[in-house]
């Protein structure tokens, strides 16, 4: 259970960069349908992200878990520093 732990927060941290990116590219988003900016929702879902790769290190059997395991924690650790900054600077700005 441990190891599938790891390897979806592993795939759920690339997405989570993939879609920071899109978000980050495109125009303005109408907030109606989701209700909060999309950079908040995506800040929440790397936390979670962030929480389920420090339990999948538990998991860890192999060089492989461990490398999945530490890309997963230095990619959600960076992509939330960053969504925070983002988010700060924003509402400081509005």
């Amino acid at each position: 259970m441990k190891k599938q732990l790891n390897i979806w927060s592993f795939i759920f941290s690339t997405l989570w960069l993939l879609l920071f990116f899109i978000v980050s590219s495109t125009g303005p988003i109408d907030y109606t349908i989701l209700g909060t900016q999309p950079f908040v929702l995506l800040l929440y879902v790397t936390l979670l992200t962030f929480i389920t790769g420090l339990l999948g290190m538990a998991g860890m059997e192999d060089w492989k878990g461990m490398a999945r395991s530490f890309s997963t924690v230095i990619l959600t650790l960076g992509l939330s520093t960053f969504l925070t900054i983002i988010i700060f600077f924003g509402h400081l700005l509005s």
